[in-house]
C-alpha cells in the first residue's frame, strides 16, 4: 500500500482535476490487478468524496527513463461501491 491508513487529510491529493503517481519497483513484476482505496463519504467531514479519483488508467514502464508505457488498463472508481476496489489488468 502506498497510503498506510484512511484518516481524512492523509491522502496523495492532487493539484486540479488530473494528477499523476509513480510508483518505482525494486524489481520487475507482472500484476494482475490494482487497487485503489479512498475514504468512504460516511467518514468524510462534508459527507461527499468528489475529491476521489473517478477515471484513471495504469501504465506499465520497463524502464525509469521509457516515454510510453504500455497501457494495463483504464478504470472507473464506483463513489457509492465499496471504499476498497480492485481491478483487474486489461491487457
Amino acid at each position: 500500500s502506498v497510503q498506510p491508513d484512511m484518516y481524512p487529510g492523509n491522502c496523495w491529493a492532487f493539484k486540479g482535476s488530473q494528477g499523476y503517481l509513480v510508483v518505482r519497483l525494486s524489481m520487475k513484476i507482472y500484476p494482475t490487478a490494482f487497487t485503489l482505496e479512498h475514504i468512504p463519504k460516511t467518514l468524510s467531514p462534508t459527507g461527499n468524496i468528489t475529491s476521489a479519483p473517478r477515471n484513471f488508467a495504469v501504465y506499465g514502464l520497463e524502464e525509469e527513463y521509457q516515454e510510453e508505457g504500455k497501457l494495463l488498463g483504464e478504470y472507473v472508481y464506483d463513489q457509492d461501491g465499496e471504499p476498497l476496489q480492485m481491478f483487474p489488468v486489461m491487457v
